[in-house]
């Protein structure tokens, strides 16, 4: 192997240690400590966004650079809209046609939107910010990159079925539209509208509440 080789392969280090660190995490709380202790949840959010703000210092990356930014929207939101608009329709018309919607009610759904939004913000970021990313320095291409940051984005909805599926599809999406015009805040807000509506039109034996790891099974 050549030094040039050896000196390629050394640069990608850090970032599959990042790739790893993130993936280590996700699947250890989502299995193993989560609620284990006083302070689990603060505990996780602060190590997934230190390896994010860890991550971004080191590629000298900006905020704006990773789509956290705001002077976009417009052209994101139309970027986003139509692929939206199937992953919301497809899911209304199931639920529809085996009469499956249980929705909350609209006070319910309006007291919980900030939360849900903010979650479905947080998976964006972690997704596009930071697997998508890294990824790109790891493998070669922008598409091999958003494959395997929707595989890895699955991997961590096991074992829900329908959601690891919903995920994987989901993540090559939002990576591709992120590509095209990255803007985490829109893609969190598609991720909650997605999120709410696959949650209220099929049946609790079909979503497991949208729980994944342990949970997953205690719903049905």
């Amino acid at each position: 192997m050549s030094t040039e080789r050896i000196l390629d392969d050394r640069s990608h280090v850090p970032a599959m240690l990042e790739v790893a660190a993130l993936g280590t995490l996700v699947l250890s709380y989502t299995w193993n400590w989560q609620g284990a202790f006083p302070g689990h949840a603060q505990l996780v959010v602060l190590l997934y966004f230190g390896i994010g703000l860890a991550s971004h210092l080191r590629r000298g990356e900006t905020a704006r650079q990773i789509g956290v930014r705001l002077d976009n929207w417009r052209a994101a939101l139309r970027n986003t809209l139509p692929l939206v608009a199937i992953a919301l329709f497809v899911p209304l018309a199931l639920g529809a046609a085996f009469d499956t919607w249980h929705f909350p009610s609209w006070q319910r759904a309006l007291a919980s939107l900030p939360w849900t939004i903010a979650w479905g913000t947080a998976q964006q970021y972690g997704l596009v910010c930071i697997l998508y990313r890294r990824l790109l320095e790891i493998v070669q291409g922008p598409w091999a990159a958003t494959v395997c940051a929707a595989a890895l984005f699955a991997v961590f909805h096991t074992p829900n079925p329908l959601l690891m599926v919903v995920t994987l599809i989901a993540g090559v999406a939002s990576c591709t539209l992120y590509r095209r015009e990255p803007n985490v805040f829109v893609l969190g807000v598609a991720h909650a509208a997605v999120s709410y509506v696959i949650s209220g039109a099929f049946p609790l034996s079909v979503t497991h509440g949208m729980h994944v790891g342990p949970a997953y099974f205690w719903f049905s």
